[in-house]
């Protein structure tokens, strides 16, 4: 069990987390069934009462309600003897719990075994039940099957285990948490736009330096005591309060930003990442690793990227991420001629028309003018060429082949660099 701090009850410190700690083991702590009394000089008359907890809810903030739960707790199990006789007990102060008096020992010691492990962050009212030890481990068991650089896998495995030795919470990685390709990356943000602005190779995560870290199975209380097994992100407590999960994101940053590693928007509270992305861009970021991974040149600006399309020369706008990713480059065939027809000359080659052969190069379809003879096969005269189908079957083979540098890049990920 977290002990407390300072004292709760009539005059004390009563500081938020202390009392709320106070008051869920009473909420947890069932008090026997009592006989009615009859009245006597020095006492009133006391009715019946059935079984049942000391306080029926927990909040934070010391009242009458908990000062009599505690001296009820304390006339049962404090100042009462093995006889049923009320006694003195010189380590304990009617009304108060103070840390390491008789009074917080008995009720550690009444509470019910699945709850002897109550903890609440500092200065916040949630109380939740400490994860063991197995918890622990059953999520650096689940780290240990994701995709990470080796670097930030160290990082990730140091926040997690600080998180639960400073919180007793037991974080883990998402299920989508970890590396990501290029493909799943599109999905995301064509499915969830609301969610990410990062296309295929735009995203920390396209790179194995960033996770998303969750509360997947943390079980916490809500005030009238009744365990709650949380999702992910903290969808169950967000919707009964979402301010009071702000201080468990920023206790899981704390622990990753400790342990080596950046936070990244701060709209994107599960997220941690390997370097400090405050000054980088990744599109900029991804044009550099296109062109490293592949045989294209590449820049970007605006969210559009440009390319040489393989030639050697100038760029041209062929989209944004998502569009090349899904075949569907801004690219057409008077574009494609023109840096064609500009590229350099290579050495000994005749005329210009760029580096056709080379490996990643873009393919080229046979061009024919219109109204030209077609050239015979086989001793018979072939069919005219359709220069629109040509024109079209080019843009085509242009957009795959763009999209296949993207395929390269993805591929080679553990070379993407953030300078």
């Amino acid at each position: 069990m977290q002990a407390i701090v300072g004292a709760v009850g009539d005059g004390a410190a009563n500081a938020i987390s202390d009392v709320a700690l106070v008051q869920a083991i009473l909420v947890k702590t069932v008090r026997a069934a009592g006989a009615a009394q009859p009245a006597s000089p020095s006492h009133p008359a006391v009715p019946a009462r059935a079984a049942g907890p000391y306080l029926a809810s927990y909040s934070g903030t010391f009242g009458p309600t908990t000062n009599a739960a505690i001296r009820a707790f304390q006339a049962d199990h404090v100042f009462r003897s093995p006889a049923g006789q009320t006694v003195a007990n010189a380590r304990a102060t009617e009304g108060t719990v103070a840390p390491g008096d008789a009074t917080w020992e008995r009720l550690v010691a009444q509470v019910p075994a699945d709850f002897k492990n109550l903890r609440a962050l500092v200065g916040h009212k949630t109380v939740y039940i400490e994860a063991t030890a197995d918890e622990l481990q059953a999520k650096l068991t689940e780290l240990a099957g994701k995709t990470f650089t080796d670097t930030f896998r160290v990082k990730v495995a140091a926040t997690i285990r600080r998180m639960h030795a400073d919180h007793g919470i037991a974080i883990g990685v998402d299920p989508r948490g970890d590396r990501r390709d290029f493909q799943t990356q599109w999905r995301i943000r064509h499915d969830t736009p609301a969610n990410t602005n990062a296309g295929p190779g735009e995203s920390n995560h396209n790179f194995g330096g960033a996770v998303d870290l969750g509360f997947d199975g943390w079980r916490w209380l809500k005030s009238d005591g009744t365990v709650v097994t949380e999702q992910p992100w903290l969808n169950r407590m967000t919707k009964l309060d979402a301010a009071a999960t702000t201080p468990f994101w920023d206790a899981l940053r704390t622990a990753g930003t400790a342990s080596g590693a950046f936070r990244g928007p701060a709209g994107d509270r599960p997220h941690l990442q390997n370097w400090n992305d405050a000054n980088v861009s990744m599109r900029t970021r991804l044009a550099a690793h296109l062109a490293a991974s592949g045989t294209m040149q590449w820049s970007a600006a605006h969210g559009v990227y440009s390319c040489d399309l393989g030639f050697g020369g100038a760029k041209i706008a062929v989209g944004t991420a998502m569009e090349v990713w899904n075949h569907e480059a801004t690219v057409d065939a008077a574009a494609i001629a023109r840096l064609r027809a500009a590229a350099p000359r290579r050495p000994g080659a005749p005329g210009a028309g760029g580096p056709p052969g080379r490996p990643g190069a873009p393919p080229t379809v046979p061009q024919t003018r219109p109204g030209a003879p077609a050239a015979a096969t086989a001793g018979r005269p072939a069919a005219p060429v359709d220069p629109r189908a040509a024109a079209a079957a080019e843009v085509t083979a242009m957009r795959d082949a763009l999209r296949h540098e993207f395929e390269l890049a993805d591929t080679n990920w553990r070379n993407w660099t953030a300078n």
